[in-house]
């Protein structure tokens, strides 16, 4: 049993009623509102998202910007404890309340005892 194939003429081009054509052009305009919208609006691929997603960046950038000034700041204070006597006498005393041998500390500040 050969099935023999038929080649099926093409039917020719018919014009659309004018309501079959304001059918075709509604679904047309939903179709491309409804892809414009979902452009707009789609979860983790839309525009917003996308604007969302580069303003977060910038942030970020910015606060590597300050982060790396921070830690560069940092590395010269080392730097400066490490090599500069002076400076780290100067620390050890604002900072850490520290003395020289043979040295005294006065306080003449007035402060009011506790009252109970």
């Amino acid at each position: 049993m050969a099935f023999i194939q038929q080649k099926q003429k093409p039917k020719p081009n018919q014009k659309l009623s004018p309501v079959q054509e304001g059918r075709v052009m509604k679904i047309v305009v939903a179709l491309l509102v409804i892809a414009v919208l979902w452009i707009f609006f789609s979860p983790g691929a839309g525009i917003i998202t996308l604007l969302s997603k580069r303003s977060e960046l910038t942030a970020l950038e910015q606060d590597k910007v300050r982060i790396e000034q921070h830690i560069q700041t940092l590395q010269e204070d080392i730097d400066r404890l490490n090599n500069d006597l002076s400076y780290l006498e100067e620390i050890a005393r604002k900072e850490h309340g520290l003395l020289k041998k043979n040295e005294k500390v006065y306080d003449f500040s007035t402060a009011k005892p506790e009252k109970k």
